[in-house]
């Protein structure tokens, strides 16, 4: 009976090398399952709600045209008389030469010119190739009438043309607005909400691309709309200005009204 009984109570070999490998495949998956959770909460990002900012309009606003110019001012010193002309003299073509008899010692001076009084309607004092009328000490090339002393200048025709804004955007091929994607992620938008205006002036060259972009009249309290606005005005594209048959470089200035909402 008693062998029978210490027969049965034998501890099975098969049966601890079960229990330690579930022990083992226990304490594994636990240590698993806390590791993954520790890192699930290290990575958890906050979520951010997106803008409320639903609706952005944006206004173009033309100039007037501005007024004429005035007409130029007669010049200074201008008569009604006209200016008298001076006779050329006839140089011979053919001349005889004359051997000198008698050779001179000393080179004979160069006469000084000065005293005036060959040309018709000039001064004492005055200087050869001036204008009849002049006054002495001017400059040769300067206008009649001028002040002693000044700097002769020479009118030069302006090459550029400033026109209305509807007129330049009359000649427009591609004029696409300031894009609202990027004023939405703008200072203006996102924070303060509140509109305003911009003028930003450029000319159009003769090959008809955008040149000399720059701000009028800043956006105020963003300077990134400006650049916006500068960007897309630099984008543009315009069939070039003929004044007289000739292309000519044409500005003018262009006013935006930007309302958030």
């Amino acid at each position: 009976m008693f062998e029978h009984y210490m027969h049965y109570q034998v501890a099975d070999p098969r049966r601890r090398r079960r229990l330690q490998i579930a022990a083992i495949a226990s304490g594994v998956t636990t240590l698993g399952l806390v590791g993954f959770m520790w890192v699930a909460n290290k990575m958890s990002i906050a979520r951010v709600d997106p803008p409320t900012i639903t609706y952005i309009m944006v206004q173009m606003a033309t100039d007037e045209p501005p007024p004429p110019p005035p007409p130029p001012p007669p010049p200074a010193g201008d008569s009604s008389e006209p200016e008298e002309e001076i006779p050329e003299e006839d140089v011979p073509l053919e001349e005889d030469i004359v051997q000198p008899k008698e050779t001179p010692d000393e080179i004979p001076k160069e006469k000084k010119p000065g005293k005036g009084g060959k040309i018709p309607g000039g001064v004492p004092g005055g200087v050869p190739g001036g204008v009849p009328g002049g006054v002495i000490g001017g400059v040769i090339g300067g206008s009649v009438g001028g002040v002693p002393g000044g700097v002769a200048t020479r009118r030069e025709k302006a090459d550029v043309v400033k026109e209305a804004f509807k007129t330049v955007m009359a000649q427009a091929i591609y004029a696409p607005d300031p894009d609202k994607k990027k004023l939405q992620a703008t200072k203006a938008a996102m924070f303060d909400r509140r509109g305003g205006v911009n003028k930003t002036y450029f000319c159009v060259s003769e090959q008809g691309k955008v040149v000399d972009v720059r701000t009028t009249k800043k956006f105020p309290g963003d300077p990134q709309v400006d650049k916006i606005i500068r960007d897309t005005v630099k984008k543009w594209r315009f069939r070039p200005f003929l004044v007289g048959g000739k292309p000519r470089k044409t500005c003018t200035t262009y006013t935006f009204e930007i309302h958030f909402k």
